[in-house]
């Protein structure tokens, strides 16, 4: 409880004047400008003007490449027209059949697009095998010239987006697909300028799985964000432990609990709780209620707060609703009003454990990073090392031997600067697995070979040397799979600012 608890439960003589407001809230809403609907209305028509440009270019320049790149736009064109429906819809409102209006329709749009643009990136990464196995010549200065067409149309739609993202949600995600959209033309014109100069037609596929790569980074982001969504879940950025601190400190409130946040939608926030107050006057509470919610909407983003007052805790005043959880989940909570000492001792456990998991990710990005250098740099010696393993069919060679170290590299990165950090630790801990697996058929079968890991180097090793790698990298494939379960659980570096927030309170 906080210090002004005493005052709180007291009688106070003085009244607060009726807010003119129904029910004690009301919306707050952000209307975004009359422009904003022209400006999605000209991204979208040059979203379907340039990927059908790069189609054509792309099939008579034989670059999948470029194919890839206007598949990827033609995804956003799609997502720009969810867009524009979203804010057209936003601007009818709720209705007596739907209270919390239609803005859920553009999550179940989203999750159409994931499963779209999943289908479309198996077709690319078909494409991209078949061009590794058999390289065709790509007509480079085509290539460059086409994708700069997309960097400049591109950029210009972020630009006319970059106005809104400030102060909406949904144009903020049109945003950023323009954004990713004008990193992907960037890279393919790279590739085109080198190829005018170097006749290194694989780097066409391997953009490709590169923008593979992207593609389905973005939808691993939209599926999760829409699954939350659809689930009730509370959104990332707040912290009830917080929010229920920030009530408790307002003037007049004893004490708060069954704290519930949830996305009404895509850009909405919504909040109920149950407050406890000294026993008064219902019209006494309208006051608090407004400094409630002004308080929630400025720190947390919450535009729709539903408070109920009472004068006792109803429950056992946790945090969570005992309805809604068990009594394992609500246990993980402090009670209200108490378990300061607790809290303090779970702060500093889990501080503990964000620094571990910091440290491995760390750790374990830099091996990667630093397994896939020499590799990067000599892929024949390395194609040798793949084919000595006589366990892929030699059509996969030299894929595997181009593919694996920059998988290895982006990987690694990943996990230094903590970006999409549960797929990318997935990813290397499969490939931990296989590693582990083919070096244990081949020392089953009697094959000392030197397994390649660090250095593209060929011949052979010891029995024991080969024992000691399985045993290095069954170590890697733990520490992997502790930064799985702890992200999965909620700890990791991506919560470093909640933690630290917990621990000076």
């Amino acid at each position: 409880m906080s210090s002004h608890s005493a005052e709180c439960c007291s009688h106070h003589d003085s009244d607060h004047p009726h807010e003119k407001e129904c029910g004690g809230h009301h919306h707050h809403t952000v209307s975004a400008a009359d422009s904003s609907g022209s400006r999605l209305l000209i991204t979208l028509l040059l979203n379907f003007i340039i990927p059908s440009a790069q189609i054509i270019g792309g099939l008579y320049a034989h670059s999948v490449a470029l194919i890839s790149d206007a598949v990827h736009n033609f995804s956003d064109f799609t997502a720009i027209l969810i867009a524009y429906f979203a804010y057209r819809i936003g601007q009818k409102g709720a209705s007596l059949s739907h209270s919390f209006g239609y803005r859920r329709a553009e999550v179940l749009a989203a999750l159409l697009n994931v499963i779209i643009l999943a289908a479309v990136s198996l077709f690319i990464i078909r494409e991209a095998v078949e061009r590794f196995l058999n390289p065709q010549p790509v007509m480079g200065e085509l290539v460059m010239w086409i994708a700069g067409i997309g960097v400049l149309g591109n950029g210009f739609s972020a630009w006319l987006l970059h106005r809104d993202a400030s102060r909406s949600l949904n144009m903020r995600g049109a945003f950023l697909h323009m954004m990713g959209d004008l990193l992907t033309s960037v890279a393919v014109l790279i590739s085109g300028i080198i190829l005018i100069f170097k006749p290194w037609y694989w780097l066409d596929p391997l953009f490709s799985l590169l923008i593979v790569v992207f593609i389905l980074k973005n939808c691993w982001t939209v599926l999760k964000e829409a699954v939350n969504v659809l689930m009730n879940a509370t959104p990332e950025q707040i912290d009830l432990i917080r929010v229920q601190r920030e009530i408790e400190e307002t003037q007049e409130v004893c004490s708060a609990h069954y704290l519930h946040a949830w996305h009404s939608g895509s850009g909405s926030i919504a909040f109920s709780a149950h407050v406890v107050v000294a026993d008064q006057m219902l019209s006494r509470t309208e006051k608090t209620g407004e400094t409630i919610r002004e308080k929630l909407r400025h720190t947390f983003g919450i535009d729709h707060a539903i408070l109920q007052f009472e004068t006792l805790e109803c429950g056992r005043g946790g945090v969570l609703c005992e309805m809604s959880c068990n009594s394992e989940s609500e246990s993980s909570f402090p009670e209200a009003g108490g378990g300061h000492r607790q809290e303090k001792s779970g702060n500093r456990k889990e501080k503990m454990k964000i620094r571990i998991v910091t440290g491995l990710r760390i750790l374990l990005g830099l091996v990667f990073i630093y397994a896939s250098a020499d590799k990067i740099m000599h892929p024949k010696a390395f194609a040798e090392a793949v084919y000595n393993y006589q366990i892929l069919p030699d059509q996969l060679v030299n894929f595997t031997a181009l593919a694996l170290p920059v998988i290895e590299l982006l990987a690694g990165l990943c996990l230094i600067f903590n970006f999409w950090t549960p797929g990318a630790v997935t990813l290397i801990n499969l490939m931990l697995i296989a590693f582990i697996a083919a070096l244990g058929f081949n020392l089953s079968r009697g094959m000392n070979i030197e397994c390649g890991c660090f250095h593209a180097a060929t011949g052979e090793a010891g029995r024991q040397e080969m024992i000691w790698t399985i045993v290095r990298d069954i170590a890697m494939l733990a520490a992997g799979v502790y930064i799985f379960l702890m992200q999965k659980n909620g700890t990791g570096a991506g919560h470093e600012s909640a933690a630290k927030s917990g621990s000076e309170e």
